[in-house]
This record gives C-alpha cells, structure tokens and sequence, in this order.
C-alpha cells in the first residue's frame, strides 16, 4: 500500500516571539494554510528546509502549539541555543517574510483521552504535545505532567492551569535526576495508568524498563517518543530510530 505523501504548504514567517533563553516561537501564515485542520494541538507538521547548495530537502517534526483558522497562523516552538542543525539554525536567523513549506499535519501520540490517569514526561522539544494532551482528559482524571527545562527562565505559559497538576524540573537547580523524580511520582500512581514520554532517547531507554518492570506499567499503556538523542544529528538518530525502535 503506498504511503500518502503529506501535504506540502508554502507559509511564510508572519511573528517570531523570543519565549526563553532556549525556546524561540516561530509563527508561519498564509493562503494555503485555509484548509488546514483545526483542533490539532499537540500532533505535529514537517518543517521542509533546503540548506545552501544541497538539493536533497530536510524535514525536522515540530509540535504545534496553536492553529489560528481566522488569521491562517500556525505556531511552531524551536528549541535554540543548546545545538546545532538545519531546523535549528534555520529557526535562528528566521526573519518576518522568511519563506518555509509546512508538511502535515501527523496522527497524535496519543489517543485515548477518556482514561481515568495520565503520567506525562517531556522537555521543551515535546512541552508542545503536553501542552496538546493535557486539555484533552477528562477533568477528574488524576493527569500529572513533568517538563524538565533548562533553567527557570525556560519555564513558559501553557494553555492550561499548571498549577494543578504540572510540576517543572529545573535542570541546572535540581538535586536528583529526571529519571528519579519521574519513578517517585509513578510509584503512587494507578498500574493502568497511561504513560507518554517524549524525551532523549538515552532517557527514554533508563526510563522506560524502570517504568514497566518496577512500577508495574503495562508497555500497551506507555508511548514513547525519542525527539533527539545527545551527541548524534537529527539524520543519524532518524536511521537508529528505524533500527532499533524505542
């Protein structure tokens, strides 16, 4: 069965918005934006970028943050300041009238919103999708999110009242690791709870056996999701994925 070829937008920068030192909110617009679905925070689109004097096209996933079907704006948050790559780079130096194609957008990670307990673990690569998902559960559902950030300026503004159920783990103040926070706010949590990481990978791998074999999580229950792994590019990590899935 072929796979349907995504559909291509050309949009152009309409707002950059500075969000934290390592977090920079690009905003894409135009005409061929009009039919694009609405109600699709927290999936994804392909950011299509061309680098000088290469002809193969690269494709980077972004998390939508917001699609605004009155203004056709869609806004897109870039991770900036901590490495190197095309998208990155691109998102640097992106100016108001910049030029960028738009594929997509994806299925969500996530499906199933009627479920009675939700355990949520990104970084600012994946707070997009939290930010997606966690409007979407039922209200007395028992939802908590972890965001790892750089630092506490990186803490940003979700669609949602944090303070309830969303705790921020500052790297460069805390005195345990991610992985120990995550596992002391699973222990308490209901077996069938469903899990969704979207982390580096390296982290997703300590995390996920801990997770399934301590706690006592089905693996049916926990979707993960790999959006960078330290020390390797974008395209290397896309052909690791493929190989050995996470």
């Amino acid at each position: 069965m072929k796979q349907k070829k995504p559909n291509m937008r050309l949009t152009h920068v309409s707002e950059v918005i500075e969000l934290s030192p390592h977090l920079r909110r690009i905003v894409v617009a135009g005409d061929n934006l009009k039919d694009f679905p609405v109600g699709k925070e927290g999936s994804y689109v392909k950011v299509v970028l061309q680098e000088d004097d290469v002809i193969e096209l690269k494709m980077r996933s972004y998390t939508i943050r917001f699609f605004n079907q009155k203004t056709n704006e869609l806004a897109l948050d870039f991770v900036v300041n901590r490495h190197n790559g095309p998208a990155t780079n691109w998102a640097m130096n992106a100016r108001v009238g910049d030029s960028v194609i738009i594929a997509g957008p994806g299925p969500m990670k996530m499906t199933n919103y009627d479920h009675h307990s939700y355990l949520l673990v990104g970084d600012l690569t994946s707070v997009n999708a939290i930010n997606g998902y966690v409007p979407r559960f039922k209200k007395d559902a028992d939802v908590r999110a972890i965001v790892s950030v750089p630092t506490r300026a990186d803490i940003i503004e979700m669609d949602y009242d944090d303070s309830l159920n969303t705790e921020w783990f500052i790297e460069d103040e805390a005195t345990a690791t991610l992985e120990e926070k995550v596992i002391e706010t699973a222990r308490d949590m209901s077996k069938d709870t469903h899990v969704f990481l979207g982390l580096e990978a390296r982290t997703i791998r300590s995390l996920r056996p801990v997770l399934q074999d301590d706690i006592g999580f089905s693996r049916l229950n926990v979707s993960a999701v790999g959006y960078w792994k330290k020390g390797v590019d974008a395209d290397r990590f896309g052909a690791q994925k493929k190989a050995n899935p996470l």
